[in-house]
């Protein structure tokens, strides 16, 4: 009988090893995309000093549950819900995010090229 359970045990052994291994196969890139993504700031110092300033509090940390900045699969659902919704919530606030995404001197152009920034794929730095 303890022979019996020794294979029984080993057969499950074996087969969460396997599992284990299967796990990390695939080209799940999602893990890669969303370490990249939050690390980019605007090109433009203005924008660059709100978005540190204000944005970055939130869409840098993934611990903070917004979308990452240059995570563009994050961004597409709010994407297609329209810019003139993504200003709104901006301004008014939505769900976690507080009225003017705590930037009180932002304008509305202001906010529209934040969300265009924040939304869009990661750039690669110039020169490489």
């Amino acid at each position: 009988m303890q022979a019996g359970r020794n294979r029984g045990w080993r057969g499950w052994a074996m087969v969460l090893g396997l599992g284990a291994l299967l796990a990390g196969c695939g080209g799940d890139d999602a893990p890669q995309a969303q370490a990249a993504a939050g690390q980019g700031v605007p090109q433009d110092a203005a924008l660059a000093q709100l978005y540190g300033a204000s944005c970055k509090q939130c869409h840098a940390n993934p611990a903070a549950g917004a979308p990452l900045t240059g995570d563009t699969l994050a961004w597409e659902p709010r994407l297609e819900k329209g810019m003139d919704t993504l200003l709104d919530h901006s301004i008014n606030g939505f769900q976690g995010m507080p009225p003017l995404g705590l930037c009180m001197q932002c304008t509305e152009p202001d906010f529209r090229a934040l969300i265009e920034f924040m939304a869009a794929a990661p750039q690669p730095a110039e020169g490489h």
